[in-house]
This record gives C-alpha cells, sequence and structure tokens, in this order.
C-alpha cells in the first residue's frame, strides 16, 4: 500500500480537472463568440442607418409644425430641440460618411470605428425621436377633437387646391418666357404636390366616415395632417423653384457684369505679362468667357429661331467661366488683387451654392424613401461647405470662395445622385 500513496491525490486532481473542464464548456456554450461583422457589411449597415435615420429626422421636423398647431408653441419646444438635437448629430454622421468615400485612403480600424460610430449616432437619434413621439401619441389620445381637427384639415386642404391653381398659371407663364429645362422641376414637383392632395382628400373622406361610425380616428388623422404638410412642402417648393428662375434672371445680368471686368483686366494683364506662355493661356480663358458670355446673352439660334432662355444654366455656365479666368489670371495677379477679387465673387458663388443645395433639398425631400445614402452625403457636405464658405468671408476670402465653389458642386452631384435613385 505504500507504493500506492499517490493514488488518492491522483484522484482529487483529477475530478478537480474534469469540474474545471465542464465549467468552461457550459460557459462557452451558453456565451458563444459574437462573429466579427466584415468592413463591407458594417460599410452597407451604416448606408442604410443613415437613410432610415435621414428620412425619420425629416419627418421629425415636419412633426414639429403638426405638434405645435395641435398643442401649442410651449408644449411642442421640447421636441423641437430634441429634432434639432437630432439634426446636429445625424450631421456628424454625414461627416463621418464622406470621409469614408473621400480620396483619402483609411485603414481598416478607421473604416470600422466610423462605421460603427454612423450607426450608433443613428440608433440614438432614432430612440430619442420615438420616445417623444411615443409621449405626443399618447397626448393625442386624450387631447384631440377628431371633429374640429378634421374641419382645420379639410381647411388646409381647400387652400393647398387654391395654390395648385396659383402655381399651375405661374408655371404656364413661366414656360412662355423660359425654356422648358428652367421649369421642369417646378412641373414635376407640382406634379407631386397634386397627387398628394388628391390622396389627402380621399383620405379626408375616409377619416369623416370613421368619424361619423365613431371609430377611432386619431392615427388616420395624424396621418392625414402628414400628408398635407408633405403636399404643403412640395408646393413651397414650387413657389422656390419659380422664384429662384427669376433670381437667377437678375443674378445673370450681375453676373455678366462681373465678367466682363474681368475680361478687360485679363485682357490687361495679358498684355502685361512677360511670360509668352501666361499670355497665351490668359488670351485662351478670355476668347472662352467670351463665348460663355455670347451664349448667355443670345436670343435665337444658329438656324434664327427664337431661343428661350433657362436662366438657372446660363449663370451656371458664366459661372463657370468667371472660375476658368480666375485660375487662369492666379500666377499673374498680386496678393492683394486676389483677395479683392475673391470678395467680388463671392457673392455669386455662395448665392449659387444656396441655389443649387436649395435644389437637391427639394428633390430628396420629395422622394424621402427612394433616394438613397449617397446623394444625402454629399448634400449634408455641400452644406458643411457652404457654412465653411459663409464662416472665412470676411477674414479669408480667397478660401470662402473655394469653400461655396466645393458646395456648389457638390450639391450638383447630390441633385444628379438623387434624381438617378428617383429614376
Amino acid at each position: 500500500m505504500d507504493d500506492l500513496w499517490w493514488l488518492p491525490s491522483l484522484i482529487v486532481f483529477g475530478g478537480v480537472g474534469i469540474i474545471v473542464w465542464l465549467l468552461v464548456t457550459l460557459l462557452r456554450r451558453r456565451n458563444p463568440k459574437t462573429p466579427v461583422a466584415s468592413i463591407d457589411d458594417l460599410h452597407r449597415r451604416a448606408g442604410i442607418a443613415l437613410v432610415r435615420t435621414d428620412d425619420a429626422v425629416r419627418e421629425a421636423e415636419d412633426e414639429v409644425g403638426f405638434a405645435e398647431a395641435e398643442f401649442g408653441r410651449e408644449a411642442a419646444r421640447g421636441y423641437a430641440a430634441d429634432v434639432a438635437s437630432a439634426r446636429s448629430a445625424l450631421g456628424e454622421a454625414f461627416r463621418l460618411r464622406q470621409s469614408l468615400e473621400d480620396e483619402i485612403a483609411d485603414t481598416e480600424a478607421q473604416r470600422r470605428a466610423w462605421n460603427e460610430r454612423i450607426i450608433s449616432v443613428c440608433e440614438d437619434v432614432e430612440r430619442t425621436l420615438s420616445a417623444r413621439l411615443r409621449g405626443f401619441d399618447e397626448r393625442r389620445g386624450a387631447e384631440r377633437s377628431a371633429p374640429d381637427l378634421l374641419d382645420q384639415l379639410e381647411r388646409r386642404i381647400d387652400r393647398a387646391r387654391e395654390r395648385l391653381t396659383t402655381t399651375g398659371l405661374a408655371i404656364a407663364s413661366a414656360a412662355d418666357r423660359y425654356a422648358a429645362t428652367a421649369v421642369e422641376d417646378a412641373r414635376v414637383l407640382r406634379r407631386t404636390a397634386q397627387d398628394t392632395v388628391d390622396q389627402a382628400t380621399d383620405d379626408a373622406a375616409r377619416t369623416k366616415d370613421r368619424i361619423d361610425t365613431g371609430q377611432p380616428a386619431a392615427a388616420a388623422l395624424h396621418a392625414l395632417g402628414r400628408e398635407l404638410q408633405q403636399a404643403e412642402d412640395r408646393l413651397d417648393a414650387v413657389e422656390r423653384s419659380l422664384a429662384g428662375i427669376a433670381a437667377a434672371e437678375t443674378e445673370l445680368a450681375a453676373a455678366g457684369r462681373e465678367l466682363r471686368t474681368v475680361i478687360a483686366e485679363a485682357d490687361a494683364l495679358g498684355a502685361a505679362v512677360e511670360r509668352a506662355e501666361t499670355s497665351a493661356v490668359i488670351a485662351a480663358a478670355v476668347e472662352r468667357a467670351n463665348r460663355a458670355l455670347l451664349q448667355a446673352e443670345s436670343t435665337t439660334s444658329t438656324d434664327g429661331d427664337r431661343v428661350l432662355p433657362d436662366p438657372v444654366r446660363r449663370l451656371e455656365a458664366v459661372r463657370a467661366a468667371d472660375i476658368d479666368l480666375d485660375a487662369a489670371l492666379a500666377t499673374a495677379r498680386s496678393t492683394q488683387q486676389r483677395l479683392d477679387n475673391a470678395r467680388e465673387a463671392m457673392r455669386g458663388a455662395l448665392f449659387t451654392a444656396d441655389s443649387n443645395i436649395r435644389v437637391a433639398v427639394d428633390v430628396i425631400s420629395a422622394h424621402r424613401g427612394r433616394v438613397g445614402a449617397d446623394a444625402r452625403t454629399r448634400l449634408a457636405e455641400a452644406q458643411r461647405q457652404l457654412a465653411l464658405a459663409e464662416a472665412a468671408a470676411v477674414d479669408d476670402p480667397v478660401e470662402a470662395l473655394d469653400a461655396a465653389r466645393r458646395a456648389s458642386r457638390i450639391a450638383q452631384d447630390a441633385d444628379a445622385l438623387a434624381r438617378y435613385d428617383v429614376g
């Protein structure tokens, strides 16, 4: 027996080892290792989250006005603050998306961290807005007088139909003065507004039936109010589009005068520079600028037929020629001249950037569920670049001008991508 003194210890330690193994196995089964998502999957999820949350914030912005109408401005103030905070937070998410898609290479760690941050921000925003909306829904159940609210909504439908008539006449008048391309956006927006108002009219009739028969109508009234808000937003966009044509026509005259001033300066500088190569570059830019002016002011085609103008497109062509000429003159201008010219050109560049951004905003707002993350990301970046331009306008007009031009270009990209998504 003395030779087997070690046997009890072996049995004890062996038993302990088996128990530890069983515990580890059980814990692993209860807590399986979560698979790490791929970068591409995270990027796709982040894009979906951006679209969903951007739509939620846009709808929440509509909801602010509706809540004020129902419960008063004071009662809706907290919700308005939450919506403004949500829009600010979403701006961070769009900036991260822009960083992921710009030309600067990012590390895998950065791409993972930024996509995860986008998803986290979107989830936080949606939770905040959903909690506030639940509170309003509960209040609606207790406070809303369905017949009175339906009467208010029906009056809004009547006003919307009056606006459809006036905007239709305004579009017809504009079509007599401007090219078809100039009024096309207004036509499309009015057509979508017409469809929405028609649908709202049908929904109002169905809601009245629910009220008359004693059925719950709060949700239907709320949906009808949001439907009308969309119609009114689209009618606002029609009016802005038509006003934008007239504003572009006025701005075109100012842009033409500014470009002529720059052409005169370019002619003088081209004659004064010592290097022939620089003079040739300036001369070529002057020729292109003169051609752009000629096209902007033309009233007949090459066949002698009357040509209706598209002020927005003509303004873009003149501004593009101005940018081209300014670039050609850059090497021949002194620092102070560049600053002065940047200040002069900045007003027009800010106007064009703001106009292009408003066009993109209207397209995305009119087709919310159909526009993807790429167009929305470009729009957010264009808005950020415009804000940078406005902030730098006094202290650094050259940087402000560059930022305004970037904003304009990116907004055009956002508009094109949105229209592509809408199909």
